[in-house]
């Protein structure tokens, strides 16, 4: 049974009948990124770069394992707010393509 939250993020599966879906899904999972997905990509770990930047006056090691630990966590929401709507922009599409492959409205 396919999950609420991903008929609410991708509405085109409701077109599917209900055992296929999980297949749609996973097929739209390999659809190649376009050139706005890939230049936001690359945008995103662009702007993660710069924010995670630092300069550190002291080399110590326990300063410079803090300083990649918060790093580090400031890094990873950053590319996952980039990334998500990107890859569900990508699955959508995905989805889509294959209902027209299949001839459905």
């Amino acid at each position: 049974m396919m999950q609420r939250p991903w008929l609410l993020l991708v509405p085109e599966l409701e077109r599917f009948p209900e055992e296929d879906r999980a297949c749609v899904l996973g097929r739209a999972r390999h659809a190649e990124f376009d050139v706005v997905e890939l230049v936001g990509l690359a945008l995103g770990v662009a702007a993660a770069a710069a924010v995670t930047q630092y300069v550190l006056p002291d080399a110590q090691w326990a300063t410079r394992a803090g300083a990649a630990l918060l790093n580090f966590i400031t890094a990873v929401p950053l590319l996952a707010l980039v990334a998500a709507p990107l890859h569900l922009r990508r699955l959508r599409r995905g989805v889509r393509a294959q209902l027209q492959r299949q001839g459905r409205p």
